[in-house]
């Protein structure tokens, strides 16, 4: 698909800003994965438990929404339209990666529901952004 008119100066802004949040999605991964033991030892006993217990599908699903979402913001910033797969696709992947920690080890019970905050902040962008790579796109301001 061509791009059928010019986009608004503020998607620029705002595709930047998704870019800057993809690579703090990137970053706290790549933390996170490669966190020391002694950075997993300063965590409370079940979180603790919780860590050293996901699986490699959870951490595959939060490999997959990471960088489909750089991917897609990545993309809005060049005008592209991978984003119209790629964040749905970080969506989903975001879903699986949550229902381990609350759904399959119970979090929430562990946790408490003030670790819901950030999770649920996350869904909602993705979802922010699977919105906005279809009505760009719907609007011809991604080729």
């Amino acid at each position: 698909m061509t791009s059928t008119s010019t986009p608004p100066r503020w998607t620029l802004w705002l595709s930047i800003l998704l870019l800057l949040w993809a690579l703090a999605g990137v970053g706290a991964f790549y933390a996170q994965f490669s966190a020391s033991p002694e950075a997993i030892a300063a965590l409370s006993p079940a979180e603790q438990e919780m860590w050293t217990s996901m699986p490699r599908w959870a951490w595959a699903a939060y490999a997959v929404a990471v960088f489909a979402g750089l991917g897609g913001a990545l993309g809005l910033v060049l005008k592209r339209g991978w984003g119209l797969w790629l964040f749905p696709l970080s969506l989903i992947a975001v879903l699986v990666q949550f229902s381990y920690p609350f759904v399959i080890a119970n979090g929430l019970a562990t946790l408490g529901a003030s670790a819901l905050i950030f999770p649920a902040f996350i869904i909602v962008m993705a979802a922010l952004q699977s919105w906005l790579a279809r009505n760009w796109t719907a609007k011809g301001w991604l080729a």
